[in-house]
């Protein structure tokens, strides 16, 4: 297995990134595609599958030069998706509609059916089940020629082999564990869904088929090079951060962004969603909708020229002023909601500066937005504590936010907890990935065989001194949306 790579791919909502990972799970090349997000009314969300392939195989031929890697050099191809996504399929394969992804809120209606149904306050409008309904309602022709209702995984393993197929960590309508079973069942019956269109499950480390000819060609790979089962972007950053213990915890800051806990099963009263990660563990999330969203979306409102000169270069500079600014960014408190939230906050509720004055400059916004994720983050820890009843000791981070250092030393002293960010932790998603193939090629033996092979790059231990600020600003910032709560349901109601 000298000079062989796995092409794992890790699918944000703004783009794919290919990483050649070698068989010891350390990154030889990355490259990276865009595709657009599309809100074609407010709420919605939605991407063009197609997209989602010309990016992978645009990634793919970069990744390959970059590394002077040879196609036949690639042993695996596994894919690490956005979970939720919802990609109906006719029986000659064609797309019938674009990607419904997992930021979508259009089921507002559908959820309350199911809430109604199943006796519950847990289902909003952004969760699956929920836009799987809206489809059915609103698009009664689409869901009725739908041979095959994929999610981002499966669809991107049907382009690459033909076969339909959906792993263990992305499937939301079955499980083998047998409470799970009942639950997903309940709720398809509830929500008067057909099973018969959706594809059988697999699990992540199984061969879903080889490349076909035409697929090998568009990728610059080899036809017949086999397919994994892959799975969802959670496990995947639950895997390459080294958490798949049990009991291990992670925050993942990407796009979205979460607090996850490597548990042996679901519990109702703890946490606020669950996925499944083998047979025997769940993560068990507590979940924002916008973390480094609505970083990215406040340096361009605030260091645009800069961003338009630098590009990525800007975070450099970005990095540099807000050392700057004080614990606490002079009072000022921000909101990450601009998409939105999940409960116990709401879909309505947006984002928010509150208490600026003549004294701050651009520094002060960019600081309390990532003050404010670290807010979300605190009160998402304190629920996991109150809700199990467990502590956690420390927390490994992964995922872009982790290249600042004022950030995570920031972290650190929210949570007043030591912060360990592990080397090539903006990749860990596509190293998670790529041990499910790793495991179906016999490389390693199960997920935790990773764990012994992560190298921490830098700890952070909180600083004592700015514990006061930090927690009388979180105490104000809870009480944000409370306030507000009335004025988000009559203006986005």
């Amino acid at each position: 297995m000298k000079n062989t790579y796995i092409a794992s791919y890790d699918f944000g909502t703004s783009g794919v990134k290919a990483v050649l990972v070698t068989v010891d799970g350390a990154v030889r090349s990355h490259a990276t595609a865009s595709y657009p997000l599309l809100t074609p009314r407010s709420g919605w969300a939605e991407q063009e599958p197609d997209a989602y392939w010309r990016g992978v195989c645009q990634a793919t031929h970069q990744a390959l030069a970059a590394g002077d890697v040879k196609p036949e050099e690639v042993v695996g191809v596994v894919f690490g998706t956005m979970w939720k996504g919802i990609i109906p399929i006719d029986k000659d394969g064609n797309v019938l509609h674009n990607c419904m992804i997992w930021l979508d809120a259009r089921g507002e209606k559908q959820a309350k059916v199911l809430n109604e149904r199943l006796k519950t306050d847990r289902f909003c409008a952004q969760d699956y089940w929920a836009r799987l309904m809206w489809l059915r309602d609103e698009h009664p022709d689409i869901y009725a020629a739908a041979d095959c209702i994929l999610e981002n995984n499966a669809y991107l393993k049907f382009k690459s082999t033909g076969k339909k197929g959906v792993d263990l960590t992305n499937c939301l309508v079955s499980s083998p564990k047998a409470d799970l079973e009942r639950e997903y069942a309940a709720i398809m019956s509830a929500a008067e869904l057909d099973m018969a269109k959706f594809p059988p499950i697999m699990m992540p480390w199984e061969t879903q088929g080889g490349l076909t000819a035409q697929a090998a060609q568009e990728l610059g790979l080899c036809e017949g090079t086999p397919v994994f089962g892959g799975c969802g972007d959670i496990p995947a950053i639950t895997i390459g951060s080294g958490s798949s213990a049990m009991g291990a915890a992670h925050i993942y800051l990407g796009s979205s962004g979460w607090l996850g806990i490597t548990a042996p099963e679901r519990k109702e009263d703890v946490g606020e969603v669950y996925q499944s990660l083998d047979r025997e563990k769940e993560i068990l999330l507590y979940t924002m909708q916008s973390a480094c969203m609505s970083f990215d979306w406040t340096i361009r409102q605030f260091y645009n020229a800069e961003w338009k000169e630098l590009g990525g270069g800007v975070y450099d500079v970005v990095n540099r002023d807000l050392t700057e600014v004080p614990p606490g960014s002079g009072g000022m408190l921000a909101a990450p909601w601009l998409h939105g939230e999940r409960p116990p906050l709401s879909d309505k509720a947006r984002g928010v500066f509150f208490n600026l004055d003549a004294n701050h400059d651009r520094r002060y916004f960019v600081n309390a937005m990532l003050e404010s994720i670290c807010y979300m983050l605190r009160w998402k820890l304190e629920a996991y504590r109150r809700e199990s009843g467990k502590d956690i000791p420390m927390l490994r981070v992964v995922g872009g936010g982790t290249g600042s250092a004022h950030w995570m030393q920031m972290l650190s002293d929210i949570l007043q907890l030591p912060i360990e960010v592990p080397a090539d932790s903006r990749h860990a998603g596509a190293i998670g990935t790529a041990y499910c193939a790793l495991i179906g090629l016999g490389k390693c033996s199960d997920f935790e065989d990773i764990n012994r092979m992560i190298r921490i790059e830098k700890r952070y231990e909180p600083r004592q001194d700015h514990m006061a600020v930090y927690d009388k600003m979180y105490h104000l910032f809870q009480r944000l949306y409370p306030t507000l709560q009335e004025l988000y349901q009559e203006l986005n109601g």
